[in-house]
């Protein structure tokens, strides 16, 4: 199933909810009487009954999750957008994240809090902004994109991201182990990287500590854009549209870009893995003197 979708959500009294979502998982946040149960509760009586008075278009069935049997639901269901409201139970239980991982579907979650056990992006985190009675979703982070080299750089990688970063900055780089890690490095004059579209539950945690932050989607979605893919057509397309590549069978775009990349580099000298970084990836090409289909004389300085 694919993560992006246009969703209206109307009432007979005028009330309209409007919006795109573009991953598997969507949040909404924000204070009471803001439309969040609004939301919901148009999303319920649309699916409760024909007569409600309730329309929901959208190219998938968007419907919500109730706490009853839903992880038999979620198993035996696919191609659908469930919208879940704060008042979900099982919302933060491991056995709801294991259900909505492996599921076919994708997640709208109404709640103010974080969700550890989700890989969620924090771009797809949102307040809803309203105009009479006119709804639509906004974005509460802007993006962490631009490289900062500061006097002490920690990324949440342990092995290629962290070569990567070793390689160009020496010894000011240093590896929190895993993104849950990340943010007890912080500080002024630092700079945290982490994977952007898995990262939601732990960005309130990144501001906190004042560092600067670089939040690309992921150490693999880095080097996709690098010069040396820019005439791969599957990369293009990939990087331009994510939302209609990037299927509900990845738990996040992270699986997604290091498939693709691991896919398109595999038997060529720039095959590569994450455990080990491929020095194509870092010097002049081409250093190991073998013929490469990415051959370019650029420069391999990061490419952010």
């Amino acid at each position: 199933m694919e993560t992006k979708h246009d969703i209206l959500v109307n009432n007979k009294r005028g009330v309209q909810f409007k919006f795109t979502i573009y991953r598997k998982f969507t949040i909404i946040r924000g204070d009471s009487a803001t439309g969040k149960t609004t939301l919901f509760q148009m999303v319920s009586d649309a699916a409760s009954s024909r007569v409600s008075g309730v329309t929901v278009s959208c190219d998938v069935t968007v419907r919500p999750l109730n706490e009853s049997g839903y992880i038999l639901e979620l198993q035996e269901e696919s191609n659908r957008i469930y919208v879940i409201d704060e008042d979900f139970g099982p919302l933060k239980s491991y056995d709801f994240a294991k259900a909505a991982l492996q599921s076919d579907n994708c997640f709208i979650i109404i709640t103010r809090e974080s969700l550890p056990a989700i890989p969620y992006s924090y771009k797809e985190i949102y307040g809803i902004k309203t105009s009479g009675k006119f709804h639509s979703l906004e974005r509460i982070y802007p993006d962490y994109e631009e490289f900062h080299n500061t006097g002490k750089i920690v990324t949440e990688d342990e092995d290629a991201g962290y070569d990567y970063y070793k390689f160009f900055y020496g010894d000011k780089v240093l590896t929190s182990k895993g993104n849950s890690n990340l943010s007890k490095y912080g500080s002024k004059n630092t700079l945290l990287i982490g994977d952007g579209c898995a990262i939601g539950a732990y960005i309130q945690d990144l501001l906190l500590t004042k560092s600067d932050l670089y939040l690309p989607e992921s150490f693999e979605y880095t080097l996709l854009r690098k010069s040396m893919f820019l005439h791969v057509n599957e990369v293009k397309e990939s990087l331009s549209n994510p939302g209609k590549k990037i299927s509900t069978k990845y738990v996040s775009a992270e699986r997604y870009y290091t498939d693709l990349l691991t896919q398109i580099t595999r038997n060529t000298p720039a095959q590569y893995s994450k455990a080990n970084l491929n020095e194509c990836y870092v010097k002049d090409c081409c250093c190991k003197g073998t013929r490469c289909e990415f051959f370019t004389r650029e420069k391999k300085a990061p490419e952010t």
